[in-house]
């Protein structure tokens, strides 16, 4: 019995499942070889985390004679809230890393500066103890940094989640620019990635920082429909699961072809079906149950902020707005009358927080909420909607 193979509750790794992100990875890869540093945002759930698998095995192919393999070095910044912790962060990614040539030399090479320091970064990894020496954490790290380049001949960095530096007490931004930017690190290019626009740019943009205006910025491309269409059709019919045209066409137009709720949506229609081809009323039945999970994290979500603090009432209040199809009516008064808000300027100004939050995003002029399942819930229980 066939497997269901739609992922959506995690990062994809599986070449096979990954779709409409080829081109970019190879823009993103030569941009990289040609040692210029990328800075790549986006919302949560729309494939970061994905296109990295991409861009890795874009990065180890022989494109010409001037682009040879790059190895990539993965640095997780999800918890880096402090210089020790940024040290533990690049330890994991180096110890961890799945080349053994490429670990051995990281070992070598962090074995001769715990010597030359008198450290073990074993203890500053250990953030609830203090290192027992009279190097500060911010000489270690930097002595860490130092080491990447010599590890590899041609090397990529990414640092990931990389707005987290932002609430890292330290100056990890000083730290990475003498450590990675100087003399010495010709051979390396970096990439930084983030899902909070605003901070990725603060941290990136701002003249008092010292990576000002050191990276280029892309952002992660919109997998169009007829990709995810070839694609969803690819797996279902792999899998011995038939499916109709419509309901191809009625499952995109349910998810907007959102990565992460396209491909939950597709997985419930997969499980639902019992017999012959897989129609329409499938997907219907698919998204319902979905719809009526009242723990789903876009419910979740939207409880949250109704029943919070007064700030979070106007975001809620703001996004019941833009669900129910006033997203072109934002600054009026009657709109703001209607929904609770306390002037006709509220909305419009809540706006970039929602965008901070990673719950909406500008798009063609237009205020628009990201999650099309969270939209689809908060119209369906609307207390404002006609």
């Amino acid at each position: 019995m066939a497997l269901n193979p739609f992922i959506w509750d995690r990062p994809l790794d599986d070449p096979t499942k990954i779709v409409g992100m080829d081109d970019f990875a190879n823009e993103v890869a030569l941009t990289l070889k040609a040692q210029t540093n990328v800075a790549i945002f986006g919302p949560r759930d729309t494939g970061k985390s994905t296109f990295l698998t991409s861009l890795g095995r874009e990065l180890a192919m022989e494109h010409e004679d001037d682009a040879p393999p790059f190895e990539v070095i993965r640095i997780n910044l999800k918890r880096a809230l402090s210089i020790p912790a940024f040290i533990s962060c690049v330890d994991d990614a180096l110890t961890e890393h799945p080349s053994p040539t490429l670990r051995a030399a990281a070992k070598k090479e962090l074995e001769l500066v715990e010597r030359q320091l008198e450290i073990s970064f074993k203890v500053f990894k250990a953030s609830q103890r203090r290192a027992k020496s009279a190097t500060e954490p911010a000489e270690a790290l930097h002595a860490q940094l130092k080491t990447l380049p010599r590890i590899a001949d041609r090397l990529v960095i990414c640092f990931d989640e990389f707005q987290r530096l932002n609430r890292c007490p330290g100056e990890p931004l000083a730290i990475i620019g003498s450590a990675l930017m100087d003399t010495g690190a010709a051979n390396i290019s970096m990439l930084f990635t983030g899902s909070i626009r605003e901070y990725l740019e603060m941290l990136l943009n701002n003249s008092r920082e010292p990576i000002f205006n050191q990276a280029t910025k892309k952002k992660l491309p919109l997998i169009t429909r007829a990709e995810f269409r070839e694609f969803l059709g690819f797996h279902f019919e792999a899998t011995d699961h038939d499916i109709e045209d419509e309901a191809l066409d009625y499952l995109l137009q349910l998810t907007d072809a959102h990565p992460k709720r396209t491909q939950q949506l597709a997985w419930a229609t997969w499980n639902r079906r019992r017999r012959g081809t897989v129609g329409p009323d499938d997907v219907r039945e698919a998204f319902e149950e979905l719809m009526e999970d009242q723990q789903a994290d876009f419910a979740v979500t939207a409880d949250a902020l109704a029943s919070g603090e007064e700030h979070e009432s106007t975001e809620w209040k703001t996004l019941q707005l833009l669900a129910d199809g006033n997203s072109d009516r934002l600054s009026s008064g009657k709109v703001a009358e209607a929904y609770g808000l306390h002037s006709r300027t509220a909305a419009t100004r809540i706006m970039p927080r929602l965008q901070r939050r990673g719950l909406v995003e500008l798009r063609a002029g237009e205020w628009r909420i990201i999650d099309p399942f969270l939209t689809e819930w908060l119209r369906r229980n609307s207390p404002f909607a006609e």
